[in-house]
């Protein structure tokens, strides 16, 4: 455990994707990193569905890498409250089905390798400032100075309200459940999901393929009960499936706050809300957003007072400039989508599926502001946003 004398250029809090690509990239420049991590084991207990598109492991500088890859995907098939299911495939995999605990621990053996300590079952519980530095104090009530803080703690992180930074609207967290299934019909390369208000009003319920036989399948919803959604769902689909785990977690939909820096201090990744909102997926933006963390956190920690606070000023800069836009557009998609009716919502797969081959084309998994932007304009699309309005009122008052 942590000692009065423990000193860190560096130190990031949580070893997820973020956090573990930022004390990586901080190592790189020379930095003496610390890496935080409250549970025993890196990677549990892992609440994330596990699929990230194979420009954004691009992007992370990875490969699908034997250890923690498990299928590749070619597209997707969604199933509209009524009718038949849209079906978007590529001919190249476009995504991977990952393990996340084991992807957790690859990139933490790779930070470990590049110079970082890792310490687990190391929980921060309060952040501070002293004189010569920040200053963090441990469950155990040792502490710890550092130049620098990143948190990457994840979701309910209260670190960056200590700091004198926002958090995420944590009420915009929606309940989820997933389970295991196995012993299914023969599963193929596409991702299901499901859509309307008795599978997961408000959002949608996943099928992912994991192996031959085997998917994880879940579903988010702030309305109802989701065990009785996932039950009824998995008992209409594939009634002959065994349940071999089962998993509960929260997907955050909040989108990012305003400002991701403070003097000595960084969040990034959940913490920060650098989530897609249509998905809740962070993979591919908390790591990049990691990665930008780190380099800013080495460069701060080199240098004092404001010369150190533009490092950390230039961090929130450029990840706003990589992902800003898309995060907006898929906020606005979001918040448009949650309301709607099951007729709406017909009504808009409709336009979908008379655009199939533009969205194979212009689609991408991480980056969705574009095709957003497409559909919006859409003729179809505008004459039924009377009834988008018309729905987003009904929500508000049920």
């Amino acid at each position: 455990m942590g000692s009065p004398s423990d000193h860190s250029d560096v130190v990031t809090v949580g070893a997820g994707v973020a956090g573990c690509e930022a004390a990586l990239e901080a190592s790189k420049k020379n930095a003496r990193v610390l890496l935080l991590e409250e549970h025993p084991q890196v990677g549990l207990p892992s609440h994330c569905s596990g699929v990230v598109s194979l420009k954004g492991l691009e992007l992370l500088g990875l490969e699908a890498h034997s250890s923690f890859s498990q299928k590749l995907i070619h597209g997707a098939r969604f199933y509209p409250p009524h009718g038949e299911p849209i079906e978007v495939r590529k001919k190249e995999p476009v995504a991977l089905i990952l393990n996340r605990m084991k992807l957790d621990q690859f990139l933490a053996k790779q930070a470990v390798a590049a110079g970082v300590e890792l310490r687990a079952k190391t929980r921060v519980s309060k952040f501070g400032r002293a004189a010569d530095g920040d200053l963090l104090t441990l469950g155990d009530e040792s502490k710890i100075h550092s130049r620098i803080v990143i948190d990457a703690s994840g979701a309910g992180s209260r670190l960056p309200e200590q700091a004198g930074l926002q958090s995420p609207d944590w009420a915009q967290i929606l309940p989820g459940l997933q389970y295991e299934l196995v012993d299914m019909k023969e599963q193929g390369d596409l991702v299901e999901l499901f859509f309307g208000s008795k599978r997961a009003p408000g959002f949608f319920a996943w099928s992912i393929p994991t192996g031959k036989n085997s998917a994880r399948v879940g579903l988010a919803s702030k309305k109802g009960n989701v065990k009785k959604f996932l039950d009824d769902l998995v008992k209409e689909q594939w009634p002959k499936a065994a349940v071999d785990a089962t998993k509960s977690g929260s997907v955050l939909v909040a989108g990012p706050i305003s400002r991701c820096w403070s003097p000595g201090f960084i969040v990034v990744g959940d913490a920060a809300g650098q989530v897609k909102q249509t998905t809740g997926g962070g993979i591919v933006v908390g790591g990049y957003c990691g990665k930008l963390a780190g380099i800013a956190a080495a460069s701060a920690a080199a240098h004092s007072g404001e010369e150190s606070e533009r490092f950390l000023r230039s961090y929130d800069s450029q990840w706003r400039e990589k992902f800003g836009s898309d995060l907006r557009k898929m906020g606005l998609a979001r918040k448009l989508f949650a309301g709607l009716s099951d007729e709406t919502l017909d009504r808009l797969f409709s336009v979908l599926r008379d655009n199939v081959g533009e969205i194979e084309e212009e689609g991408d998994m991480d980056f969705q502001g574009k095709i957003i932007t497409r559909m919006l304009k859409k003729r179809k699309v505008a004459t039924l946003l009377p009834r988008v309005a018309a729905d987003a009122v009904k929500a508000i008052f049920s």
